[in-house]
Protein backbone atom coordinates (compact mmCIF):
# COMPACT_ATOMS: atom_id res chain seq x y z
CA UNK A 1 0.00 0.00 0.00
CA UNK A 2 1.24 3.30 -1.07
CA UNK A 3 2.76 5.90 1.58
CA UNK A 4 -0.08 8.99 2.52
CA UNK A 5 2.41 11.82 2.47
CA UNK A 6 1.42 15.46 3.54
CA UNK A 7 3.57 17.63 1.34
CA UNK A 8 4.23 21.41 2.64
CA UNK A 9 6.31 24.08 0.63
CA UNK A 10 7.35 26.65 1.78
CA UNK A 11 6.20 29.13 -0.66
CA UNK A 12 3.84 28.31 -3.59
CA UNK A 13 4.96 29.00 -7.07
CA UNK A 14 3.84 27.96 -10.73
CA UNK A 15 5.06 24.47 -10.32
CA UNK A 16 3.43 23.56 -6.69
CA UNK A 17 1.10 20.84 -6.97
CA UNK A 18 -1.95 21.47 -5.96
CA UNK A 19 -4.53 18.45 -4.28
CA UNK A 20 -5.70 17.81 -1.08
CA UNK A 21 -2.06 17.00 0.64
CA UNK A 22 -0.95 19.96 -0.30
CA UNK A 23 -0.27 22.88 2.51
CA UNK A 24 1.47 26.22 1.80
CA UNK A 25 3.47 26.98 5.10
CA UNK A 26 1.82 26.55 8.33
CA UNK A 27 -0.04 23.42 9.87
CA UNK A 28 -3.78 24.18 9.76
CA UNK A 29 -6.88 23.89 12.11
CA UNK A 30 -7.43 20.66 11.02
CA UNK A 31 -4.12 18.73 12.12
CA UNK A 32 -3.39 16.17 12.89
CA UNK A 33 -5.18 14.15 9.70
CA UNK A 34 -6.09 10.43 9.57
CA UNK A 35 -3.87 8.15 7.75
CA UNK A 36 -0.92 10.55 7.63
CA UNK A 37 2.51 8.09 7.03
CA UNK A 38 5.04 11.31 6.96
CA UNK A 39 5.11 15.21 6.32
CA UNK A 40 7.42 16.20 3.64
CA UNK A 41 8.41 19.77 3.81
CA UNK A 42 9.70 21.08 0.70
CA UNK A 43 12.53 24.24 0.12
CA UNK A 44 12.62 25.38 -3.30
CA UNK A 45 15.38 28.14 -2.85
CA UNK A 46 18.22 28.78 -0.62
CA UNK A 47 16.55 31.90 1.01
CA UNK A 48 13.65 29.03 1.53
CA UNK A 49 16.23 27.04 4.18
CA UNK A 50 15.19 29.02 7.27
CA UNK A 51 11.60 28.90 6.40
CA UNK A 52 11.44 25.12 5.97
CA UNK A 53 13.46 24.21 9.32
CA UNK A 54 10.68 26.55 10.76
CA UNK A 55 8.11 24.71 9.36
CA UNK A 56 9.49 21.39 10.14
CA UNK A 57 9.59 21.89 13.74
CA UNK A 58 5.38 23.44 13.77
CA UNK A 59 4.87 20.34 11.87
CA UNK A 60 6.51 17.92 14.26
CA UNK A 61 4.13 19.32 16.60
CA UNK A 62 1.41 16.97 15.23
CA UNK A 63 3.32 14.39 13.23
CA UNK A 64 6.14 12.14 14.19
CA UNK A 65 7.55 11.97 10.54
CA UNK A 66 8.76 14.97 9.29
CA UNK A 67 11.38 15.35 6.55
CA UNK A 68 12.60 17.98 5.15
CA UNK A 69 14.34 17.81 1.60
CA UNK A 70 13.67 19.58 -1.99
CA UNK A 71 16.06 21.34 -4.20
CA UNK A 72 17.53 23.59 -1.41
CA UNK A 73 18.75 20.81 0.38
CA UNK A 74 19.96 18.83 -2.77
CA UNK A 75 18.10 15.67 -2.02
CA UNK A 76 16.82 14.31 -4.99
CA UNK A 77 15.63 10.61 -5.85
CA UNK A 78 16.01 8.83 -8.97
CA UNK A 79 12.37 8.44 -8.67
CA UNK A 80 10.14 10.91 -10.34
CA UNK A 81 6.50 10.26 -9.54
CA UNK A 82 4.24 12.56 -11.15
CA UNK A 83 2.33 15.35 -9.44
CA UNK A 84 4.15 14.71 -5.88
CA UNK A 85 6.57 17.59 -6.02
CA UNK A 86 5.71 19.01 -8.72
CA UNK A 87 2.18 19.71 -10.81
CA UNK A 88 1.00 17.03 -13.10
CA UNK A 89 1.36 18.34 -15.78
CA UNK A 90 5.09 18.72 -15.49
CA UNK A 91 7.84 15.65 -15.96
CA UNK A 92 11.17 14.73 -15.37
CA UNK A 93 13.06 12.14 -17.07
CA UNK A 94 16.76 13.04 -16.22
CA UNK A 95 19.16 14.11 -13.29
CA UNK A 96 22.03 16.22 -13.16
CA UNK A 97 24.33 17.75 -14.89
CA UNK A 98 28.16 17.14 -16.50
CA UNK A 99 29.11 20.28 -17.37
CA UNK A 100 30.41 22.90 -14.80
CA UNK A 101 28.77 25.95 -15.73
CA UNK A 102 30.20 28.41 -12.49
CA UNK A 103 26.59 30.05 -12.04
CA UNK A 104 25.14 26.71 -12.35
CA UNK A 105 24.18 24.88 -8.47
CA UNK A 106 22.45 21.85 -10.85
CA UNK A 107 25.77 19.69 -10.40
CA UNK A 108 26.35 20.63 -6.84
CA UNK A 109 22.97 19.79 -5.92
CA UNK A 110 21.82 16.59 -8.53
CA UNK A 111 25.46 15.57 -9.02
CA UNK A 112 26.81 13.91 -12.49
CA UNK A 113 23.56 13.52 -15.54
CA UNK A 114 21.80 10.31 -15.30
CA UNK A 115 18.86 9.05 -17.02
CA UNK A 116 15.79 8.04 -14.62
CA UNK A 117 14.28 4.57 -15.57
CA UNK A 118 10.67 5.72 -16.64
CA UNK A 119 9.49 8.79 -18.75
CA UNK A 120 6.14 9.75 -17.07
CA UNK A 121 3.60 11.75 -19.31
CA UNK A 122 3.33 15.49 -19.00
CA UNK A 123 4.09 18.19 -21.73
CA UNK A 124 6.43 20.93 -19.33
CA UNK A 125 9.40 19.24 -19.53
CA UNK A 126 11.59 20.19 -16.72
CA UNK A 127 15.05 18.30 -16.84
CA UNK A 128 18.19 20.38 -16.60
CA UNK A 129 19.94 18.80 -19.76
CA UNK A 130 17.98 16.93 -21.63
CA UNK A 131 20.05 16.94 -24.58
CA UNK A 132 22.56 15.23 -23.10
CA UNK A 133 20.10 12.13 -23.10
CA UNK A 134 21.25 9.05 -25.10
CA UNK A 135 19.02 8.73 -28.54
CA UNK A 136 17.42 5.83 -27.13
CA UNK A 137 16.36 7.90 -24.02
CA UNK A 138 14.93 10.71 -26.40
CA UNK A 139 13.26 8.65 -28.61
CA UNK A 140 11.05 7.22 -25.28
CA UNK A 141 10.57 11.24 -24.46
CA UNK A 142 9.72 12.52 -27.93
CA UNK A 143 7.35 9.42 -28.58
CA UNK A 144 5.47 10.42 -25.29
CA UNK A 145 5.26 14.26 -26.01
CA UNK A 146 3.19 13.05 -29.57
CA UNK A 147 0.52 12.82 -27.06
CA UNK A 148 0.81 15.91 -25.39
CA UNK A 149 -0.66 19.26 -26.68
CA UNK A 150 0.79 22.98 -25.25
CA UNK A 151 4.66 21.18 -24.95
CA UNK A 152 7.07 23.80 -22.88
CA UNK A 153 11.16 22.71 -22.41
CA UNK A 154 11.41 24.83 -19.25
CA UNK A 155 14.40 23.14 -18.03
CA UNK A 156 15.88 24.55 -21.36
CA UNK A 157 17.43 22.73 -24.65
CA UNK A 158 21.50 23.28 -24.58
CA UNK A 159 22.21 25.27 -27.86
CA UNK A 160 25.67 23.32 -27.77
CA UNK A 161 24.16 20.10 -28.10
CA UNK A 162 20.98 20.67 -30.48
CA UNK A 163 21.80 18.69 -33.29
CA UNK A 164 19.29 18.57 -37.05
CA UNK A 165 18.41 14.93 -35.24
CA UNK A 166 16.86 16.78 -32.43
CA UNK A 167 14.66 19.69 -34.13
CA UNK A 168 13.41 17.13 -37.03
CA UNK A 169 12.00 15.29 -34.20
CA UNK A 170 10.86 18.71 -32.63
CA UNK A 171 9.08 19.71 -35.66
CA UNK A 172 6.82 16.78 -34.95
CA UNK A 173 5.36 17.82 -31.69
CA UNK A 174 2.80 20.54 -30.62
CA UNK A 175 5.30 23.61 -29.44
CA UNK A 176 4.44 25.79 -27.40
CA UNK A 177 7.91 26.81 -25.62
CA UNK A 178 11.20 25.76 -26.13
CA UNK A 179 13.92 27.89 -23.82
CA UNK A 180 17.23 28.16 -24.83
CA UNK A 181 20.37 29.83 -22.72
CA UNK A 182 22.56 32.73 -23.54
CA UNK A 183 24.38 32.69 -20.35
CA UNK A 184 27.68 34.63 -21.26
CA UNK A 185 29.38 36.13 -24.25
CA UNK A 186 31.05 33.30 -25.12
CA UNK A 187 27.73 31.10 -25.82
CA UNK A 188 26.48 33.52 -28.25
CA UNK A 189 27.71 31.79 -31.14
CA UNK A 190 26.52 28.15 -30.15
CA UNK A 191 23.67 30.45 -29.76
CA UNK A 192 23.00 32.29 -32.89
CA UNK A 193 23.64 28.86 -34.69
CA UNK A 194 20.51 27.12 -32.63
CA UNK A 195 18.38 30.16 -33.29
CA UNK A 196 19.43 29.79 -37.18
CA UNK A 197 18.38 25.61 -37.37
CA UNK A 198 15.18 26.72 -35.36
CA UNK A 199 14.14 29.06 -37.68
CA UNK A 200 14.96 27.70 -40.50
CA UNK A 201 12.72 24.92 -39.56
CA UNK A 202 9.29 26.87 -39.22
CA UNK A 203 9.43 28.01 -35.30
CA UNK A 204 8.22 31.43 -33.85
CA UNK A 205 9.90 33.96 -31.89
CA UNK A 206 6.99 32.92 -29.18
CA UNK A 207 8.35 29.43 -29.49
CA UNK A 208 11.87 30.19 -29.26
CA UNK A 209 12.52 31.50 -25.77
CA UNK A 210 15.73 32.52 -24.08
CA UNK A 211 17.19 32.53 -20.15
CA UNK A 212 19.44 35.24 -20.07
CA UNK A 213 21.71 35.80 -17.19
CA UNK A 214 22.48 38.96 -15.63
CA UNK A 215 24.60 39.39 -12.48
CA UNK A 216 27.03 36.64 -12.54
CA UNK A 217 30.21 38.67 -12.21
CA UNK A 218 29.18 41.90 -13.23
CA UNK A 219 26.28 44.46 -13.29
CA UNK A 220 23.08 43.48 -14.18
CA UNK A 221 22.68 45.95 -16.87
CA UNK A 222 25.38 44.36 -18.76
CA UNK A 223 23.46 41.69 -20.08
CA UNK A 224 21.69 44.49 -22.55
CA UNK A 225 24.04 42.86 -25.11
CA UNK A 226 23.21 39.33 -24.82
CA UNK A 227 19.52 39.92 -24.29
CA UNK A 228 19.29 42.21 -27.50
CA UNK A 229 21.36 39.73 -29.69
CA UNK A 230 18.83 37.07 -28.45
CA UNK A 231 15.93 39.04 -29.83
CA UNK A 232 17.64 39.52 -33.08
CA UNK A 233 18.74 36.19 -33.33
CA UNK A 234 14.93 35.23 -33.69
CA UNK A 235 14.54 34.20 -29.48
CA UNK A 236 12.25 36.16 -27.39
CA UNK A 237 14.60 36.68 -24.23
CA UNK A 238 14.12 36.78 -20.70
CA UNK A 239 16.37 37.72 -18.01
CA UNK A 240 17.53 35.67 -15.61
CA UNK A 241 19.28 37.96 -12.10
CA UNK A 242 21.75 35.53 -10.91
CA UNK A 243 21.05 34.64 -7.11
CA UNK A 244 23.55 32.08 -6.28
CA UNK A 245 23.33 30.17 -3.39
CA UNK A 246 22.70 32.80 -0.98
CA UNK A 247 19.01 33.87 0.58
CA UNK A 248 20.64 37.81 0.37
CA UNK A 249 22.46 37.57 -2.85
CA UNK A 250 20.99 40.36 -5.12
CA UNK A 251 17.12 40.43 -4.46
CA UNK A 252 15.48 42.75 -5.71
CA UNK A 253 14.84 44.44 -2.69
CA UNK A 254 18.16 45.26 -2.79
CA UNK A 255 19.32 46.04 -6.31
CA UNK A 256 19.14 50.04 -7.15
CA UNK A 257 16.23 51.26 -8.61
CA UNK A 258 17.84 51.59 -11.89
CA UNK A 259 18.60 48.02 -11.78
CA UNK A 260 15.25 47.22 -10.65
CA UNK A 261 13.70 49.05 -13.88
CA UNK A 262 15.98 46.98 -15.82
CA UNK A 263 14.44 43.83 -14.86
CA UNK A 264 11.13 44.75 -15.07
CA UNK A 265 11.60 46.35 -19.02
CA UNK A 266 13.17 42.83 -19.95
CA UNK A 267 10.63 40.30 -17.66
CA UNK A 268 7.24 41.31 -19.80
CA UNK A 269 7.52 39.72 -22.90
CA UNK A 270 5.02 41.84 -24.75
CA UNK A 271 6.43 44.86 -23.84
CA UNK A 272 10.22 43.71 -25.16
CA UNK A 273 8.31 42.89 -28.98
CA UNK A 274 7.24 46.54 -28.95
CA UNK A 275 10.62 48.38 -27.30
CA UNK A 276 12.13 45.77 -29.80
CA UNK A 277 9.93 46.56 -32.54
CA UNK A 278 12.12 46.77 -35.89
CA UNK A 279 14.88 44.11 -35.13
CA UNK A 280 14.98 40.85 -37.61
CA UNK A 281 12.28 38.75 -37.04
Amino acid sequence: MAQKILRVFARKTSMTPTDELVVIGEPTIFEPREGIDEVHVSALFSWDMKRALQLHDHWSEFYQCVKVGGPAVGLYSDEFIPGRYVKRGVTISTRGCDYKCPWCLVPEKEGRFRQLGTVAPGNVVQDNNILLAKRQHLRKVFSMLKRQKRIKFTGGLDCRLLTDWHIERLRGLSIDEMWLALDSRDRMKPFSKACTALVKAGFSRDQIRAYVLAGFNGPIQAAEERLRFAFECGALPYIQVYQGDCANKRMAGERTREDNLFVWKWSRPAAIKTFMRGAPA
